[in-house]
């Protein structure tokens, strides 16, 4: 148990107290009792210490709204996976630098699931960021005209897990498309990204800056090491809005 102590001081950074502690027990100064209380008092607060980590992980992921797996309705939404989610979800593709693609209309759960698989990562101490398509897109823009657009994309690039959303919603000109490829080049195969989208990737160049070749180059990066959920039910909101009718028919 002497040593399970000494462990936890080293993991809480008390040097002087795993020091003395040692002395103690080297003179045989400390009784077994004593250590056993010792061990009892810090393990709560190792439990304490590592709890705060995961919640800091997750609370600079900038998640627009806190979302589990077990939180989405499979039932509702047949053309996902269950099974594939989860076993995304208990798999290391982060670590492996390995995208994931969710392509469906608005409101069928794409944000809900990136989301649930970016908190997962997050509370295993991973940085992760959530961050919308066209406020990154204005990010970098802006950092370009300042001069400061290679510290932007080092920026974006630290993070273990980027997830950017709602690519699709808004056209980019072609030199915004050129300076968010070199985000996804820089990442590829080196980190990796979740991307949701509400358009198929034949339409693509229609939003980034109507450049076929870059689009594509773009999408060879994204889609060559990935996993690819395309979502066709209908709309979460409707389910809602359907459960709201029946309960007052009733």
């Amino acid at each position: 148990m002497i040593n399970e102590v000494l462990d936890q001081l080293t993991y809480l950074k008390l040097k002087s107290a795993h020091a003395y502690l040692k002395e103690l027990h080297i003179n045989d100064n400390i009784s077994s009792s004593e250590i056993k209380g010792l061990n009892k008092v810090l393990r709560k607060e190792v439990e304490a210490k590592e709890e705060n980590n995961r919640l800091y992980n997750v609370k600079v992921a900038a998640f627009p709204f806190i979302r589990k797996i077990e939180d989405y309705d499979f039932s509702f939404q047949p053309t996902v996976s269950e099974d594939k989610i989860k076993e995304l979800v208990a798999s290391n593709f982060y670590l492996d630098a390995t995208n994931v693609v969710f392509i469906g209309n608005p409101g069928v759960g794409k944000t809900h699931l990136a989301v649930a698989i970016g908190y997962e990562v997050a509370v295993k101490r991973n940085s992760v960021y959530f961050i919308k398509f066209s406020r990154l897109i204005q990010n970098l823009k802006q950092a370009y005209n300042e001069g400061a657009l290679e510290k932007k994309l080092k920026l974006y690039f630290k993070y273990k897990l980027l997830i950017i959303d709602e690519v699709g919603f808004n056209e980019i000109s072609p030199l915004e498309s050129k300076i968010f490829f070199q985000l996804i080049d820089m990442r590829y195969t080196k980190r990796s990204t979740i991307f949701t989208s509400n358009i198929t990737f034949d339409k693509w160049p229609s939003i980034l800056g109507q450049d076929e070749m870059i689009t594509k180059a773009i999408l060879d990066r994204i889609l060559h090491y990935s996993y690819l959920f395309n979502i066709t039910g209908p709309s979460y909101r409707i389910k809602d809005k359907l459960k709201m009718n029946k309960s007052e028919e009733s």
